[in-house]
């Protein structure tokens, strides 16, 4: 009897190897698994890498911006119209690139881009930010109370023209459409005929009765006015302007200066000292003279503001042949050559995703 189950069971064949497919089964699901554990961790180390190339990104665009206006391109600004963008690159302190660009879009208001684009760096793609900002241009608040705005009496005689009316000119550098403000003709302590001629129908004026702070709100404004300008040394020889494009800043610093004639400026001119015009001076924008201004014997045309301290002395003396007109996109104009920018009243930051 067990013969016959032996012989059965020698007939009967082993079955060999079952439990290998359950092995490479096993295997299989490992390496699935692991090659999703790693695609998993590569895929999460691409996203860290993009948001900190992002923020990398965008910190360049915020430096790029201060760093345009620890530089403000006054001068460089001031010789292009509005609405022209001035374009620059800036270096930031890890050594990324950065497109600014600065447009103005009223003589005293700018909108300030940057461009940032930084190459792959364990990322799929190149990483784009676009930062915008407004900021206003704040100039040295030089008290232009009228057209003329003389912190002593004035002396004129007929056919001097002093008009405070701000008219839209679409030769301007504003245009025709902009809005207008017009000021009253003349601030000063008096309004005086002239020794040699009666002025008849003497312009509107105000009488400035606190002479003493117009004169410190001046002399806080001179003060910026003269770190801001070009300066000229002038002596006693007649200093010649020549004419540029733009609008500048320029400060003339002598006792006494005389103009060649003819002489023509746009923009903002200064006079540490005495002014005395003989022939012909025409200015576009603002015309501050902290000394005495003598124009008796002179063509004197100025389109925007005239501001005269007569620091020493106790009159200006204006010719027959004197000619002022209030323009306030020319005043402007010329203050920005020595405005500075601040974010206030905008406080605006704008930076779009992409």
């Amino acid at each position: 009897m067990r013969s016959a189950v032996a012989e059965r069971a020698r007939r009967v064949p082993r079955r060999a190897g079952f439990v290998l497919p359950f092995v490479v089964v096993t295997t299989a699901l490992v390496a699935v698994l692991a090659l999703a554990a790693i695609n998993t961790m590569w895929r999460s180390y691409r996203a860290t890498r993009l948001a900190a190339n992002g923020v990398r990104a965008q910190f360049a665009g915020d430096e790029g911006l201060a760093l345009q206006l620890d530089s403000w391109p006054a001068e460089s600004l001031a010789a292009i119209a509005p609405g022209t963008t001035l374009s620059t690159r800036v270096t930031t302190a890890v050594g990324d690139s950065v497109r600014v660009r600065i447009t103005r879009t009223q003589p005293l208001v700018a909108w300030l881009t940057a461009d940032v684009a930084l190459d792959p760096m364990g990322t799929p793609g190149v990483v784009h930010r676009h930062v915008t900002r407004a900021v206003a241009l704040e100039p040295p608040a030089l008290p232009i109370v009228g057209a003329l705005t003389a912190i002593v009496a004035v002396h004129a005689q007929n056919p001097t023209t002093i008009d405070g009316r701000d008219l839209a000119d679409a030769a301007d550098a504003c245009g025709a459409l902009r809005d207008t403000l017009s000021r009253v003709p003349v601030a000063a302590t008096a309004l005086i005929d002239a020794p040699v001629g009666s002025w008849v129908g003497q312009p509107a004026s105000v009488r400035l009765a606190d002479s003493a702070t117009v004169r410190v709100a001046f002399n806080q404004a001179w003060s910026a006015l003269t770190t801001r300008s070009a300066v000229r040394a002038s002596n006693a020889r007649p200093q010649r302007l020549a004419p540029l494009p733009g609008w500048h800043a320029l400060l003339l610093d002598g006792p006494i200066v005389s103009l060649l004639a003819p002489a023509r400026w746009r923009g903002l001119l200064a006079v540490n000292g005495d002014l005395v015009v003989t022939g012909s001076l025409e200015v576009d924008g603002v015309l501050v003279v902290r000394g005495r201004l003598d124009a008796r014997g002179a063509a004197l045309r100025i389109r925007g503001a005239l501001v005269v301290a007569s620091l020493g002395n106790s009159v200006v003396e204006l010719g027959d042949d004197t000619r002022v007109r209030y323009d306030r996109c020319a005043v402007q104009m010329a203050m920005a050559t020595v405005a500075l920018p601040r974010a206030q009243p905008f406080s605006l930051w704008y930076s779009p995703l992409l």
